[in-house]
């Protein structure tokens, strides 16, 4: 089987809204200065893909800021075939060869095939609460484990962007 990957552009982006309807809805693909969206293709089909974008801290480290997968699939026929591997693999050499200090990632407990493979992947692992909100009124709780792991222990997160104030800040899913 020949898979190609390959950075997102506007032919993946409309394949992955028609298939899933929710990823432009909750803004799955971050576009600003500095991310990094790749696809994993199968006979001109998408069966794959992995958001990536630079995000600061809160205060009162708000001047650093690392790398947050916001989203990884790989389609369910072509699952446990080393293509979420090797997205996430291509994720972190890019960030790394950008000078971030460290990728994270969030999962929810249901996507136990993710969790396998994030603790595969070395990633240090904490259980974690998500709380889902709509015009500031808490509406679900989503239980799941947040990811982290470190590329560049002594690099100090300073990027080629325009500053670290142009970045979203970490923040909680609220939908």
């Amino acid at each position: 089987m020949k898979i190609q990957y390959l950075e997102l552009n506007d032919d993946h982006e409309e394949k992955l809204f028609q298939k899933y309807d929710w990823i432009y809805k909750y803004g799955c693909v971050p576009k600003y200065d500095g991310c990094y969206n790749i696809v994993a293709v199968f006979d001109d089909e998408v069966i794959g893909c992995a958001t990536l974008g630079p995000q600061k801290w809160t205060p009162p480290l708000d001047r650093y800021c690392d790398v947050f997968i916001h989203w990884i699939n790989v389609d369910e026929k072509f699952r446990r075939q080393g293509i979420g591997k090797t997205l996430v693999g291509m994720l972190e050499k890019w960030a790394k060869e950008n000078g971030y200090r460290q990728i994270r990632a969030w999962s929810n407990e249901q996507a136990v095939e993710a969790l396998h493979m994030w603790y595969k992947l070395d990633y240090a692992m904490c259980p974690a609460v998500e709380i889902i909100s709509s015009a500031g009124n808490p509406i679900e709780v989503v239980k799941g484990y947040r990811y982290a792991k470190v590329l560049n222990p002594t690099a100090e997160n300073k990027k080629p962007l325009k500053s670290v104030e142009d970045l979203p800040q970490v923040r909680h899913w609220h939908y």
